[in-house]
C-alpha cells in the first residue's frame, strides 16, 4: 500500500472537515458494491461485496453543494483463466491461478452535488483509490498484479428521507491497473448501493 498517498487522502478529508465545520453534515455510510474489471483476464460480470466509511457534506447554496468521503471498498474479481493464459502465453501467468482476486481499497471521491427537489439530488466528480488489501496469485515469482493507485469518475443520485439518504452511484475507472505490463488493459467498473446516516449537523 502507498502509505504516503493514503496519508495524503486522510489529510484531505480531515482538512475538508476543518475548513467547513460551520456548514457541514458528517455521517457514516455503508452498502453493497458490484464490481468487475474489464479485460481478457477477467470475467465480464459483476460480483457483489461491500463498502463502509464516513462522509462530509457541505452546502454552497440551496441547490449546489459538495461532498467528500473516506470509504473502504472491497471487490471480489472473477479471473478468466483461459483469457489470462492466452494473453500471457509465454509463461508469465500462474497456471494454478485461483478463480478470483480480492482487492480492498480506500477511496476518496470529491463530488459536486445538485439538489433537484426535497427528495432527490445528483452528484458527480473524480475519485482516487489506494490499495489497502489484495489477495491474488495471478503471476509467477510473486509479481504483484495490481497497481496501488486508481483514478475514476463517479456519477450518481440520492433519495433523501428525513436526512437518511439512499444512494446509487457508478464509478468508471480511468487507470489501467495492470501492474505487470500493457498486454491486457484492466479497468475498474463499480456500482454502489448504499445508505448515509447523518450524525453531526454543524451550521453557521
Amino acid at each position: 500500500m502507498n502509505k504516503n498517498l493514503l496519508s495524503f487522502i486522510v489529510c484531505v478529508f480531515v482538512l475538508s472537515l476543518s475548513a467547513n465545520a460551520q456548514k457541514t453534515v458528517i455521517g457514516l455510510k455503508g452498502g453493497l458494491d458490484f464490481t468487475k474489471i474489464n479485460g481478457e483476464s477477467f470475467s465480464n460480470s459483476y460480483t457483489g461485496s461491500f463498502n463502509v466509511g464516513a462522509y462530509l457534506e457541505s452546502k454552497i447554496n440551496d441547490k449546489w453543494g459538495w461532498q467528500t468521503e473516506l470509504v473502504y471498498n472491497q471487490g471480489n474479481e472473477k479471473i478468466n483463466s483461459a483469457g489470462l493464459n492466452t494473453v500471457y502465453s509465454g509463461g508469465a501467468s500462474n497456471l494454478s491461478v485461483s478463480t478470483s482476486a480480492t482487492i480492498g481499497s480506500i477511496s476518496l471521491p470529491v463530488l459536486a452535488t445538485y439538489k433537484l427537489n426535497n427528495y432527490f439530488s445528483l452528484h458527480a466528480g473524480p475519485q482516487v483509490s489506494v490499495d489497502a488489501y489484495t489477495n491474488e496469485n495471478i503471476f509467477q515469482n510473486g509479481k504483484v498484479a495490481f497497481k496501488e493507485t486508481d483514478f475514476a469518475v463517479c456519477v450518481g443520485g440520492k433519495l433523501d428521507l428525513n436526512g437518511v439518504k439512499f444512494c446509487l452511484r457508478y464509478n468508471h475507472g480511468l487507470t489501467n491497473i495492470n501492474n505487470y505490463d500493457g498486454r491486457d488493459k484492466w479497468l475498474n467498473r463499480q456500482i454502489n448501493f448504499g445508505m448515509e446516516i447523518p450524525f453531526f449537523k454543524l451550521k453557521k
